[in-house]
């Protein structure tokens, strides 16, 4: 009895994320979590008693769908770069980092249906290869600076209006942040650090071999 008390308490155990594939699934897991956040909890807490009605009007269902997958797959950016991140701190070779990640982004969008205001996603993907390819050039930058690019996305696209713009894009871009952090600290705790560094090591070992045959 004890024992189901405190699995309810404590909610389902963590998976550890062992494999990129896994850690793939819990980039778009917590993306998804964040930008529902940032998006549809807001809205619903500005729009007060008007947000059933609200969801009633097809057009601002409509807009909602633009905002809401937006927001998701600029949440989703801001997450790659918390894994890269993550793994730059944990000794990971930096080099596969950006190409692995995109790809893993690229999957975590594919896994839905392409949204009707899009024809792909392919902007996004290459976006986030060139995010963290510059996120290279300096040392990995503290957690809680990240969200003020997915914020900037994501506020400009709300389907509601505000006369406190200043005042609610910072709370957006405020609760982006701290969400994010809780996203780093949940990966820390799940990760599997050598299993996770395998294939990373593996691929700029190989990498490095074709470098020098080509030279050769």
């Amino acid at each position: 009895m004890l024992q189901d008390l405190l699995r309810r308490l404590l909610g389902p155990p963590r998976t550890a994320i062992r494999r990129l594939g896994e850690l793939g699934e819990f980039m778009g897991q917590q993306a998804a979590f964040v930008s529902q956040k940032a998006t549809v909890d807001y809205l619903r807490a500005r729009a007060g008693l008007a947000w059933t009605q609200l969801f009633r009007e097809r057009d601002f269902r409509r807009s909602l769908d633009y905002c809401r997958w937006e927001a998701y797959a600029a949440v989703l950016q801001d997450v790659a770069e918390l894994a890269q991140i993550f793994l730059r701190r944990e000794g990971a070779p930096e080099a596969p980092l950006p190409g692995v990640l995109a790809d893993l982004v690229e999957l975590a969008l594919g896994a839905y249906p392409v949204p009707e205001h899009r024809d792909d996603w392919v902007d996004v993907v290459a976006d986030t290869r060139r995010r963290l390819e510059a996120a290279l050039r300096a040392p990995p930058r503290p957690v809680r600076l990240v969200g003020y690019d997915s914020a900037r996305k994501i506020f400009p696209i709300m389907p509601i209006h505000t006369n406190l713009a200043r005042y609610d894009r910072e709370v957006v871009e405020n609760n982006i942040r701290f969400l994010l952090v809780g996203v780093y600290t949940e990966l820390e705790r799940r990760a599997v650090v050598p299993e996770l560094l395998e294939p990373l090591r593996a691929a700029a070992g190989l990498a490095a071999t074709e470098g020098m045959e080509e030279e050769t």
